[in-house]
């Protein structure tokens, strides 16, 4: 039997390396704009898994995935740009504003790319999502935080990553 080779991990990356852009141009011309003030990212993706079991698996289960479906949630701190103190992040306002639509307006393209300082460069992804956007509320002595769901519309397309370039 073949033996395995085993090498311990270096240091961890954190959380903190996702980086989220929304795409205000278009596909033949992106204009890209970051969403600034994330405390929060999961991305992830779900299997629709059905059961395939026959009567020729001798009482063991099967299961297949037939569908995949990609989302990606997060939450934002809410803070005017120091530019500007009038207006909130232009990325954040994206989102904001298509989380109040329906239909075609509620879609918006994104990309997600790890950037962690001195990390890895693997994982960069684009596809459509529909936006869900909610204000958390909080008490007085609570800091202004909004949550959102990007739920992808087809395919997530893993793509160069942005400083490939």
């Amino acid at each position: 039997m073949p033996v395995t080779t085993k090498a311990p991990l270096g240091a961890t990356t954190t959380n903190r390396k996702w980086y989220l852009d929304v795409n205000t141009g278009s596909a033949v011309l992106p204009v890209w704009v970051g969403v600034f003030g994330i405390t929060s990212f999961t991305p992830t993706v779900n299997g629709n898994m059905q059961d395939d079991s026959d009567f020729d698996s001798e009482g063991w289960g099967s299961q297949t995935n037939t569908q995949n479906a990609w989302e990606n949630a997060g939450t934002v701190r809410r803070g005017v740009t120091t530019s500007d103190p009038t207006a909130y992040d232009p990325g954040q306002e994206l989102l904001r504003a298509a989380g109040g639509n329906t239909g075609v307006a509620n879609s918006v393209p994104i990309r997600w790319y790890e950037m962690e300082p001195s990390g890895p460069r693997v994982e960069s992804y684009e596809g459509d999502a529909a936006v869900s956007w909610t204000e958390d509320g909080g008490d007085t002595t609570a800091l202004s935080t909004a949550s959102f769901v990007l739920a992808g519309q087809g395919a997530r397309k893993q793509v160069a990553h942005p400083t490939a370039a």
